[in-house]
């Protein structure tokens, strides 16, 4: 997901002469209604938080690439009428958004510091779970999960902002998956193949990335049966 967002912060400034305060001075932030509304996202990480059973968050970061301004440089708000709410950018780009009442989140727009349309954002589907701790049952969950989100509860204008779920991937340096579970008292194991031609959603363009490993929820395997996941494993989606 990409969307550009809109110009001009200036913080608020008061100074402290001898004898006297100065009152503080604003600028007035220009919303841009041509920025995909923030009640749109805000109504998707509701959803998120309310049926996606902890198994799925958003992760936004801004493409330092693709943005006039440094990171250090940048600031961002949500502003709706009532409030604004401060975004902290992390060093590597990374931020949180605020989840705003619906009433609130009606009036709420992106304002920046960054020039009008020099500023991209990406936002991504995560797993909230750790590889270590993945099973059969679970990825079962998270397409059930994912499959009655985006079918049923999400509106058709959202569903864009969460796609289609394939398929669990899990990427690692070293190509050595395997489930593990008990049956009649055995430990067994089974070793998974890797996904020819899949590609490492963090392998930066022109890199081979990591080779991957796919899970749907179809194969033929117990719901006890658990990933024993090589060192440095990364859990992702398929879309």
């Amino acid at each position: 997901m990409r969307f550009l967002i809109p110009c001009l912060l200036l913080a608020a400034c008061a100074a402290h002469a001898q004898t006297e305060v100065l009152p503080p001075v604003k600028t007035d932030l220009k919303r841009d209604k041509s920025v995909l509304p923030y009640a749109r996202i805000n109504e998707l990480l509701t959803k998120l938080s309310k049926h996606g059973e902890g198994l799925f968050r958003m992760d936004f970061k801004v493409d330092a690439e693709k943005t006039k301004l440094s990171l250090p440089e940048l600031r961002m708000v949500v502003r709706s009428d009532e409030a604004d709410h401060p975004i902290r950018v992390e060093g590597d780009g990374r931020f949180d958004l605020p989840l705003l009442p619906e009433a609130e989140a009606k009036t709420a727009d992106f304002a920046t510091n960054a020039p009008k349309g020099q500023m991209a954002v990406r936002g991504t589907i995560e797993l909230t779970i750790p590889p270590e701790q993945l099973t059969m049952a679970k990825v079962r969950q998270i397409m059930r999960v994912a499959r009655t989100l985006r079918e049923e509860l999400l509106p058709w204008y959202l569903r864009w902002l969460f796609p289609r779920i394939e398929a669990v991937r899990v990427c690692s340096a070293t190509p050595t998956w395997e489930l593990e579970w008990r049956e009649s008292g055995q430990l067994l194991g089974l070793p998974l193949p890797q996904a020819p031609g899949e590609r490492d959603p963090e392998a930066k363009p022109g890199e081979k990335g990591r080779p991957c490993t796919l899970l749907t929820g179809q194969e033929n395997w117990p719901d006890a049966a658990r990933l024993l996941p090589p060192a440095n494993s990364k859990l992702s989606v398929k879309l």
